[in-house]
């Protein structure tokens, strides 16, 4: 299992490349919204010959734009091109309401289904490679159980998906729904993300998926499970958004690695 972390604006490479040079990730990630105005051979000169993945942020393929999308099937493009992708992610969520912006995104309704199919299995093809799509950190149950309602996809559209330990873990504390029903489903296996929650500071009753403290042991015990139905391929990036404190960052890729080797799985070498 490679183990990286994601680069989500050119303020963040910094940091990535001394991950890099200090022997702690195997890859990163870069979220390609962030990077639409730099050219990919540059930033392939300056994190060198580590491999690279690709997440998408606002697509927004739920709420299909067709000038949009097709800006970011040649963003992409262009990047692969010049990077050689590991995989391609992206989201399922709306961004948009009545044409509007939401001011978060907002999670799919599992009970009507068939549009979330037809637009991932349109979108994949348009993007002419396999594409991994991220579960959601639930804030409240859904009509059905949204692993349920991923096996479907990942059935029907040719998708995969891209398994976030925490949010499986961020909707079993809010909704019940067993983060444990994730690691064996069809079409999870090869790409992994995890990253820190804590509670809402306007609602402590409510857990977010905010990216900026310290790997739960919760989080690390799925990560363990998980990596049992790894293939040996599978990518996995500790994402960190905000509060980027280099010791921090390194100590929850440290504890990640140890996860992974507590199941019986040696990653990826590693200089750290």
């Amino acid at each position: 299992m490679l183990i990286g972390v994601n680069v989500t604006s050119p303020e963040t490479l910094e940091l990535a490349c001394s991950l890099r040079d200090s022997g702690h990730v195997d890859f990163v990630e870069v979220l390609v919204d962030g990077f639409a105005h730099i050219d990919p051979a540059a930033f392939r000169e300056v994190i060198g010959d580590l491999p690279v993945g690709c997440h998408i942020m606002l697509s927004r393929f739920l709420d299909p734009e067709p000038e949009r999308l097709e800006f970011y099937a040649g963003l992409v493009d262009r990047w692969q091109r010049e990077c050689g992708f590991l995989y391609v992610s992206d989201h399922i969520a709306h961004f948009v309401h009545r044409g509007r912006p939401l001011p978060t995104s907002h999670e799919a309704d599992y009970g009507d289904w068939e549009p979330v199919v037809t637009r991932a299995r349109e979108w994949r093809e348009r993007l002419g490679c396999t594409l991994a799509l991220e579960n959601f950190p639930s804030k409240a149950p859904g009509a059905r159980p949204q692993a349920e309602a991923y096996a479907e996809l990942v059935e029907r559209s040719g998708c995969e998906v891209l398994l976030d330990l925490s949010n499986a873990v961020v909707a079993e504390l809010n909704t019940g729904e067993p983060a444990d029903a994730w690691p064996a489903l069809p079409g999870v296996g090869r790409r992994y993300h995890l990253a820190g929650y804590r509670p809402s500071p306007v609602d402590p009753s409510l857990i977010i998926d905010s990216h900026d403290v310290e790997l739960s042991a919760r989080t690390l015990d799925l990560l363990t499970r998980a990596a049992a139905h790894a293939r040996p391929d599978a990518t996995l990036v500790v994402e960190r958004d905000a509060n980027h404190v280099p010791d921090e960052w390194r100590a929850d890729i440290e504890r990640a690695r140890a996860a992974v080797r507590a199941a019986g799985r040696v990653p990826q070498p590693s200089g750290a």
